[in-house]
Parts: C-alpha cells; structure tokens; sequence
C-alpha cells in the first residue's frame, strides 16, 4: 500500500513538473512570439515603404528610359526586398511547427501569407528583369547603335538573346504572381495590410504593362536583326504634294539593321529606283485617280503609295522594288517631315554642306531648306545640287549625329517617334506576320480601320497636278445626324469642304491651281443615298465614292455625300497623315451645340448620349 502512495505521489509531482514546464514554454513561446511580431511589423512596414518607393519610380519614367544606375538601383532594391519578404515569411510561420495548424484553421493567416507569396514573387522576378536589363544597357553604352566592324564586344540585343531563358523565368514568376493575387481573399487581410493593398496592387499594375511588354521581345529580335540582317524600305514623304499615305515620296532611303545596330544605309533619290522598275517587264495597271490625271501607262514607283490601307501601299511598293533588282526588304517605314523635325529638336542643329556652302538645318527651318534648292532654280538660278540630294544629305548628317549619340541623345527622339507613329506622321509595314500583328495592335501600321471594333470614317485627299500647293489647301468635316430610324440605322449628311488659301503673288508651283482625288470611306454597314459633285470613276473607291474637286486662288468647293449607316456607340475620325490639321463640325438631331474640334490625330466620338462627346484619351 505504501508503495502505492509513494508511486502515486511521485506521478503527481512529475505531473506538476511536466505542468510547469509546459507553462513555462508557452510563456517563452508568448514572449518569443511578441518578439517576432514586433519584428515582422518592423520588416512589414519597410516592405511597404520600399513597394511604394519602387512603384514611384516605375511610374515616373518608361522602362526604356532607366539608365543603367536605375537599373542597378532597382536590381539592389529588389534583392533587398526578397529577402526582407523572406524574413516575415518566416516570422510570420508560427513556433513548434504549429503553422499547418493556423494555417488551415486561420483565413486570415492564410491570405496574410498568401500575400507574402505574391511579394516575393514580384520581387524575384524584379531582380531578374532589372539585371537583365542593367547588362543590356551597359552594352548599348560600349557598343551603340552603330555597327563598328573594330567593336567585338556584344550589343544590347545580343545579352538579351543570350538572358532570355531568365526572361522567361522571370515573366513565369510574374505570372505565378498574378494568379495568388487573385486567389486573396481580402476580406480576410489584416486591417493594416489590407490598408496598403492598394500600393501593392499599383505595383502588380506596372507588372502587368512590363509583362506585356517583355513578352514580344521576339519580335524584337526579329525587327532589329537578331536573327540575321532586316532590310527596311525607308520612304520620306512630302506632303506639300498630298497623296494618301501622307504625300509624294521624292526621297527614299535603304537601312539594315543587324543585332540592334544599324548596319549600313544610303539614302537616294526614288527616280534612281523607279528607272529601274520602268525598265523591268513587271506592271502594274495604274489606279483611276493617276491614269486620269497623272499617267495612264503602268503604274510608277514613286505614285505606288496611292492607297492610304499602308499595308496595301507598302507591300506594293515592296513587290515592285524587287522587281526592279532591288534586293528583298523586310518592311517599309514612312515618315513625314513633322518626325524629322522632332528629332533635330533633340539634336540640335546639324550643318551640311551644298554646293560648296555650309547651311545649319534646324527643326523651325528644315522645309524650307529642302525646298530651297528647287526654289532657286525655278528662279533661274543653277544649281549643282538637286533639291531631292540635300533631303538625302541631311538625312545622312542626322543619321550619324543620331547613331554616334549615347543613350541620353537618343531618348528623347525614340520618345517622340512613339508619338508620331501614334499620330500617323509615321507608318509602318513588315513581313514577318508577328511584327505586322504588333504594329497593327499599337495603330501604327496606317491601317483604313485603325480600330477593329469601331467603325471608322475615314477622307483622303490625293494631290494630282504634280504640284507642291497642298499645304495651301484647308479642309473642313461637317457630318450631320438624324434621328434613329425604327430599324436601327440613322441618315447622315456628310460635306467635305476644300478652301484654297494661296495667294496670286505667290509662285504658282506653290500656291498656284489644285486638284483633288477625295476618296470617301465610309463606316461599315453604310449605305449612300445621294451623292453631290463632280464624281470619279474607281471600282477600288471607298464606299462614299471618289470625287474630283479643282481649285482656283480664293475658292472653296464641297463634296457632299448623304447615306444610312448603322446607329453606332462609337465612330472614329481617321486623320490622313500629312494632311494641314482639318476642321471638324458632328451636329445631331435633338443636340443644340455642335461638336466642333480641330483634327491632328484619330478621334473617337462617343455616340450614346443626345450630344456626341470626344473620348479623350488620358495622354491627349
């Protein structure tokens, strides 16, 4: 019996030992747990403040325009990050391997980790795009854009090509991001975390653009050479002679690009090309507007931009360029003198030399001086320049100045090309259906139907005397709208006006008499009524018709075409590259103040409300 109470009374005493030391150890585990949140909290608020400072710095600037100190800034930063998101991680895991228990018992832990997880993974992948980037940009440094045949080192598109499985890693990790945020359940987020849920999402926004961005990256590569040497068909277009993609092309110029750098170019004179297509056997039937008024044999080189769906044009001229002997290009590129201008504003004033003689060329002064030659000798003076050689000879100083430029230099004119190809003062065309994809997605391709979801109306004016008197011409819209008919479609009254700005005393090569070919596309679905004025015979018009409109000094005439079209949530005003900016008036019934705006870009008119209303775009 004494034995008994002994082994009871020893049971009970190591029962209370055992109780005290699970006491103890939950209180080590309190006390420890204290610590490690006020830890994680101190961690968590850094985070925040470090999400928000990188976001601030994306949001400030393009990716194109970080240097490589932004880069390397942003790749310390992002390492910094991951491994501070890895510490709360861990703080955040609860003692004694308890966390798969508060893990599936806590909605709240869980989602407070899940975020974790997307921080992490941003911060992985940001780390290893910004390196990629870093190494680019140190390369772009050494090398240029410029082939150096002594410069062996590699390019900037050469790291990306040899990084880019780490893309792909990187862009996975994005992704995998973007996938948990979604799976967050919010409302189960700690006040304080869900109160900076906003920063982080703003940063999963630039995420989203960047990745989008990264990946058509092989459509860089295709574009700038990485897959071998891309030949590119540059035309420059004067748009004193209008014509439908922008105007006369008097100018071309031949580009290759290999591995990111331009690897040779010569600009020439288009005569030079279209000899030799006038004396290959390939023909092409001259459209309507140029037999008529122009020539009636087949069609010549420098008038094959007469379609203005720049695919249509471009791949012609493409066609007809190797038929002359041309060796095979990739992709055309037009560009109007507006773009040429906004890069000699970023460079400065160039000098070239005609005729013995220094001129500065400057962006306020660069028409005139193209002009200047032609100019003179109308004039009688002689010349040992033509004026198309001095376009060509300041293309070839610009080019170098902008090729031997750093980076610095060539920044703002890659900026400003992004909005004139967004304007249409520049145009592209490529082969590769992948390139062509993207640049029909951006709106830079010059298509007739710029947005494939919205129907479009769209006027081109085409210069037909030879001569340079467009920039003498204004036009004017005036697009009136009935009321919507039972079955859905509203009547409309579309009037174009042309006035005649020239002057009597000016040279009449300038500002003398015009004719127009108007071609009239109207939205899909449309049906003309009634058509007014001198009309032109094209079976490839658009669907309002094709007019002949001639001007005297002083006069202004009107084409006016009435028709049906479906009732529309939108319409998109497509503007003609080249074209001085055009006057347009949208009246509709039931609305007593017009919309009246000056054209310089496409516009897109929202048609829901009684008065249609212009959609601006948050750049605009």
């Amino acid at each position: 019996m004494l034995v008994h109470f002994k082994s009871l009374l020893a049971h009970v005493r190591a029962v209370r030992v055992v109780t005290l030391v699970a006491l103890f150890l939950v209180v080590l585990i309190v006390l420890a747990g204290c610590g490690r949140k006020q830890e994680a909290d101190d961690e968590y608020d850094q985070a925040i403040a470090q999400i928000e400072e990188i976001h601030q710095a994306l949001s400030a600037t393009e990716l194109y325009e970080l240097g490589p100190e932004d880069l390397q800034w942003l790749e310390d930063e992002f390492l910094t990050l991951s491994e501070r998101v890895e510490r709360m991680n861990e703080l955040s895991s609860l003692p004694l391997g308890m966390g798969n228990v508060a893990e599936f018992g806590s909605a709240r832990y869980r989602s407070t980790i899940q975020m974790l997880e997307v921080a992490g993974l941003l911060a992985e992948s940001g780390q290893i795009i910004a390196s990629v980037g870093n190494e680019s940009l140190v390369a772009l440094e050494d090398t240029g854009i410029r082939f150096d045949p002594d410069n062996t080192e590699e390019t900037w598109l050469d790291v990306l090509q040899r990084r880019d499985s780490e893309i792909d890693i990187a862009l996975d990790l994005m992704q995998d991001a973007l996938i948990k945020r979604e799976q967050i359940d919010e409302s189960e987020l700690p006040g304080r975390v869900y109160g900076n849920l906003a920063k982080i999402d703003e940063l999963i926004e630039e995420v989203e653009h960047q990745l989008e961005l990264a990946e058509q990256r092989a459509v860089a590569y295709e574009s700038f050479g990485g897959e071998g040497n891309r030949r590119y068909l540059v035309l420059f277009q004067n748009p004193a002679e209008l014509r439908p993609t922008g105007g006369f092309v008097g100018t071309i110029a031949e580009v290759e690009l290999l591995n990111g750098q331009i690897f040779w170019y010569e600009f020439q004179d288009v005569y030079h090309l279209s000899q030799a297509y006038r004396q290959s056997d390939h023909e092409v039937e001259p459209p309507a507007g140029i037999a008529q008024f122009v020539r009636t044999d087949k069609l010549q080189f420098q008038d094959a931009n007469w379609w203005a769906h720049f695919p249509t044009s471009a791949s012609l001229m493409l066609e007809m360029s190797e038929a002359a002997g041309v060796e095979p290009f990739d992709g055309v590129a037009a560009i109007q003198p507006e773009a040429i201008q906004d890069m000699l504003a970023s460079t400065g004033s160039i000098t070239v030399e005609v005729d013995g003689a220094e001129r500065e060329i400057t962006s306020e002064n660069l028409f005139d001086e193209a002009e200047r030659q032609r100019r003179e000798a109308r004039q009688g003076n002689e010349s040992e320049t033509d004026h198309k050689d001095v376009i060509g000879v300041i293309g070839e100083v610009l080019f170098d100045e902008l090729s031997n430029g750093d980076r610095e230099d060539l920044i703002p004119v890659v900026l400003a090309m992004f909005d004139r190809l967004d304007q249409r003062d520049m145009q592209a065309f490529h082969v590769d259906s992948d390139v062509q994809e993207l640049l029909e997605e951006r709106n830079w391709a010059g298509l007739i139907d710029p947005e494939p979801d919205i129907p479009s109306l769209a006027i081109t004016f085409s210069n037909v005397t030879g001569l340079k008197t467009s920039l003498a011409m204004q036009p004017s819209v005036d697009l009136v709208l009935d009321d919507e008919a039972t079955d859905g479609s509203v009547e409309a009254t579309l009037t174009v006006s042309l006035a005649h700005l020239g002057s009597t005393t000016g040279d009449p090569f300038y500002e003398g008499f015009q004719r127009y070919w108007v071609d009239i596309h109207l939205p899909d679905g449309s049906a003309v009524l009634d058509r007014q004025g001198r009309t032109g015979d094209d079976p490839e018009a658009g669907s309002g018709g094709a007019f002949i409109v001639n001007l005297d000094i002083g006069e202004i005439r009107d084409v006016t075409v009435q028709f049906t079209m479906p009732v529309q949530e939108q319409l998109l005003i497509r503007r003609q590259p080249g074209l001085v900016t055009s006057e347009v008036t949208l009246r509709r019934s039931g609305c007593n103040v017009p919309l009246e705006f000056v054209q310089d870009r496409d516009y897109i008119i929202e048609m829901n409300s009684t008065c249609p209303q212009l959609l601006i775009d948050d750049d605009d």
